[in-house]
């Protein structure tokens, strides 16, 4: 199967490709989201089985909630994001070797959006997951 995107953290102790179909990007407002990542989070996302890690040595997992973050522990870039149960891995779209080829297609969790700025830019709005709301 042919190479869809390539990536990796600020370091580059962590690289990985996607080996098939890469959905394009949903914004994320929550607060998860903006704690983690200190700010809104931007995800692609992509089959487990074509996600493949070609240099691991420094990806860290922190789990809570049913829920597991990827990071690096060197240079504490925040790589992957999966919810237990979830036939998906998301992958932060900031990491992903340009060019991306990718488009803004959502942005989700707008009604918990930080007081310090607006929601602005492409994709659909909902105020909260594109699953279980209304736009």
């Amino acid at each position: 199967m042919s190479v869809r995107a390539t990536g990796g953290c600020l370091c580059g102790g962590v690289r990985y490709e996607v080996r098939g179909p890469l959905r394009d990007v949903i914004v994320c407002h929550c607060g998860r989201c903006r704690r983690t990542h200190g700010h809104v989070a931007a995800y692609a996302s992509c089959r487990p089985g074509d996600l493949v890690l070609l240099d691991d040595g420094g990806l860290r997992w922190y789990e809570s909630d049913r829920r597991a973050q990827g990071f690096c522990g060197t240079c504490g870039s925040r790589l992957f994001w999966r919810a237990a149960g979830e036939d998906e891995v998301s992958v932060a779209a900031g990491t992903i070797d340009a060019p991306t080829g990718l488009a803004t297609v959502a942005q989700i969790f707008t009604a918990d959006k930080g007081d310090y700025y607006e929601v602005s830019g492409e994709g659909e709005r909902f105020r909260g997951s594109r699953r279980d709301a209304a736009p």
